[in-house]
């Protein structure tokens, strides 16, 4: 078979293309009037591998600590200004504190750029003496708000509320231009304080500032009003807000919920719900949890369901105390058993649930098999459920568990459950004996002695019970249910005159 010649076009064209590419490499042969590159000292010769912005990240550091050490100058302010940045940006704070030693001290001294995203990054650390150490020598620190809010926040952040609110004064004193970053950190410290009188000289100096209809700064003035009390002012700024999103009505509905206005959070949930919005699920599981209507809590888990949020870890939590609450114990299972994960909330919820009865244990032992790690309310839990049904040695195994095993430091609660374990049984003596030994008997309260004195009265040990209610008359001295105990103790074993001296001490006291 003939092969066929190459159309008339074709030819053409690759004769053409032949042309371009000679002239192309005459031009590549030209000098041109441009300076030779020179390799740069931190960004390798070589291909690199594909690598996460960590390890590029550290590449890059180490090889410029390597041309440092090899005597190359680097100076130029842009690589580690953008180098600081990614350490922020990828939580890389080590890199960063480590770039700080590279770094020479004049540019950190005369650009403010570079000392300010340094400053940031000890912040960040939890250095805020370092961090402020940097901030009190920095050049032209007052050009912008950014390094002052920086440090603000880190002090919000590690709860010193008071210094954060002394540097945003003294920002003020000294002319700095606050931005909407400014004044969100400054109202967290003063709801966090309560302070709302400081909290409402701030919310006026927004508004002097020309911050007075932006969202992302009225977010925080509503949830500071709600947090200091002022639920009232909290209201109106809120309903006064013409761009509300999801995080300005999660911060109403939270702050009334926190104020026991459960009413009030679920007529600005529905609200909410027609204005197209959907409450997160902090929101939901906070609500759920304050609901002491049976009828409305069902109705929020059907809008949930219908909307495929019922497996969100805090909603679903939150739904099995409320089934609990109202001892539903089926539901609180039916939850348990569909969800696809279960943190150690879920356990602590499920066990919650079953406290009186053998079958919390089953559900720890199932949680110790998930490799969920107890924590103290767990103990709390366990301990409870042990003491209500009688399980008094594995009562203390788990006290011993929580103790060599996990720990956990025992609490007045642990304290209070081994008590209420020992007495409860009838092991009267064996819970006097823990008070007063096992536990320093200073820090027993009204708990601990309540539950001897309970058992004491399950048990009819006078003896006991008259210790046990002494020290209640002088933590409760208006504890009617303890003179009654006592009472009821001495008659059980027919000890009527010191039943009738009690109730005469109690008429003495105006009880």
């Amino acid at each position: 078979m003939e092969s066929c010649s190459a159309p008339p076009f074709c030819y053409a064209v690759r004769k053409k293309h032949d042309k371009q590419q000679h002239l192309y490499q005459k031009r590549r042969t030209t000098n041109l009037p441009f300076p030779k590159s020179r390799p740069n000292p931190i960004i390798p010769d070589s291909k690199l591998e594909p690598q996460t912005k960590l390890q590029a990240l550290e590449t890059v550091i180490n090889k410029l600590e390597s041309s440092l050490s090899k005597g190359i100058s680097i100076d130029d302010p842009q690589i580690f200004a953008s180098l600081l940045e990614t350490c922020f940006q990828v939580n890389a704070i080590d890199h960063g504190l480590k770039l700080h030693r590279l770094i020479p001290d004049k540019l950190i001294r005369k650009n403010v750029g570079i000392s300010s995203k340094l400053m940031r990054l000890y912040v960040c650390k939890g250095d805020l003496e370092k961090a402020h150490e940097m901030f009190d020598v920095m050049p032209e620190r007052n050009a912008s708000a950014f390094t002052w809010n920086s440090l603000i926040s880190g002090y919000a952040e590690a709860g010193l509320y008071e210094d954060a609110l002394a540097l945003y004064f003294q920002m003020m004193e000294e002319g700095v231009e606050p931005d909407e970053y400014t004044f969100p950190r400054v109202l967290k410290a003063c709801g966090r304080m309560g302070m709302i009188r400081v909290g409402e000289e701030v919310h006026r100096n927004l508004i002097r500032h020309g911050f007075g209809t932006n969202s992302f700064v009225l977010n925080a003035v509503v949830d500071m009003y709600a947090k200091c009390g002022g639920i009232d002012k909290s209201w109106k700024v809120f309903i006064t807000m013409k761009n509300k999103d999801i995080v300005s009505w999660n911060s109403m509905i939270l702050g009334f919920i926190n104020h026991g206005l459960v009413s009030d959070a679920l007529h600005t949930l529905q609200w909410m719900i027609s204005e197209g919005f959907a409450p997160d699920s902090v929101t939901l599981s906070s609500l759920v949890s304050n609901i002491s209507i049976y009828k409305m809590g069902t109705e929020i888990h059907g809008w949930v369901l219908r909307r495929g949020m019922d497996l969100h870890l805090p909603i679903a939590n939150s739904l099995m105390v409320f089934y609990s609450n109202f001892n539903k114990l089926g539901n609180v299972s039916s939850l348990f058993n569909t969800m696809s994960k279960h943190d150690v909330v879920s356990w602590n919820s499920i066990i919650s649930a079953h406290s009186k009865d053998p079958s919390a244990l089953d559900y720890f032992n199932r949680m110790i098999q998930s490799n969920v790690i107890p924590d103290d309310v767990t103990f709390v839990l366990v301990l409870s459920a042990c003491a209500h049904s009688g399980m008094v040695k594995d009562g203390e195994r788990l006290f011993s568990l929580m103790s060599n095993k996990y720990q956990i430091v025992p609490s007045i609660e642990h304290y209070g459950c081994m008590v209420n374990l020992y007495a409860r049984a009838g092991y009267i003596d064996e819970a006097y004996d823990f008070i007063m030994n096992r536990m320093k008997s200073e820090y027993a309260g009204a708990s601990v002695w309540g539950a001897l004195l309970y058992g004491c009265y399950l048990h009819g040990n006078a003896r006991v019970g008259k210790i046990a209610a002494d020290h209640l008359f002088d933590l409760e001295p208006e504890g009617v249910h303890n003179f009654d105990l006592l009472i009821k103790i001495y008659r059980s074993v027919g000890r009527h005159r010191e039943a009738e001296e009690v109730e005469e001490m109690m008429r003495e006291r105006g009880l």
